[in-house]
């Protein structure tokens, strides 16, 4: 599988999904995860306290995982959005850090990952070859125009005014 950036907003992402996953007109499945890491104290935090108080702390990172596949050949692509958010220092007697993942549905991505502004946001695919990177460009020039069937069908688009 080749794999490349996306140069998408998550949040066109998210919100072209939220409105498409109703409609269910491109038959993609979404699958939304979260999980936590722990890591070691960035330099700067490290430099602000004493040696006894640095070597207890550990930093916590939430993670959101975001993926998007087609329906019918699910390993052909996927589209993936990755948030981590560092939530902060944990001393070790502290409540522990739940392990492994945990599914979420869209919405709540949405709200704990998107609309909160979390974190740093990575958007990537992996394609199996040219028929599959076409298939996914199709979705992603869709997300990127917004274009997708409105609620009813023949709700007519909304008109944009022309101002001079």
């Amino acid at each position: 599988m080749e794999t490349y950036p996306v140069d998408l907003a998550p949040e066109q992402i998210v919100r072209w999904l939220l409105d498409e996953g109703r409609l269910h007109a491109f038959d993609l499945l979404v699958n939304a995860t979260r999980s936590y890491r722990v890591g070691a104290l960035s330099t700067e935090d490290r430099a602000s306290l004493d040696d006894a108080e640095s070597g207890e702390l550990s930093e916590i990172f939430e993670v959101g995982i975001l993926e998007l596949r087609p329906r019918q050949q699910p390993h052909r692509w996927v589209l993936r959005v990755r948030v981590e958010d560092d939530i902060g220092p944990r001393m070790p007697e502290d409540e522990p850090v739940p392990e492994g993942e945990e599914d979420i549905d869209l919405p709540t991505f949405h709200e704990e990952f998107i609309k909160a502004n979390r974190g740093i946001a990575e958007m990537s695919a992996e394609v199996e070859g040219s028929a599959a990177k076409a298939s996914l460009n199709r979705v992603l020039e869709a997300m990127l125009t917004d274009r997708h069937e409105r609620g009813r069908r023949h709700e007519a688009p909304p008109r944009r005014e022309h101002r001079s």
